[in-house]
């Protein structure tokens, strides 16, 4: 018989996990900034200009969006966890 439900425990640290994760893109983009504005003050000409006006702000949408993404994943998972509790009575 399969089986139904959740532990709404281990859902709740993997929902905290994924919220953890997403800080850590978050860490990961400012880093990335960083070193983008380093490379601003070291490298001149067209190609740079195509780099930190073109190439980097558009990885950093993405990266931002999988940063909100992750989160929001993190975050059902911990509202599924309490949806589960209050239902359960745990």
């Amino acid at each position: 018989m399969a089986q139904l439900g959740m532990d709404a425990d281990v859902v709740e640290g993997l929902g905290h996990q994924l919220k953890q994760q997403a800080q850590e893109i978050g860490n990961v983009i400012n880093q990335i900034n960083h070193i983008v504005g380093q490379l601003e003050s070291n490298w001149w000409g067209p190609d740079a200009q195509t780099f930190a006006n073109d190439w980097w702000p558009q990885h950093r949408t993405e990266l931002n969006n999988a940063l909100n993404n992750i989160d929001g994943l993190g975050q059902s998972a911990l509202n599924n966890a309490t949806e589960q509790r209050n239902v359960s009575g745990h």
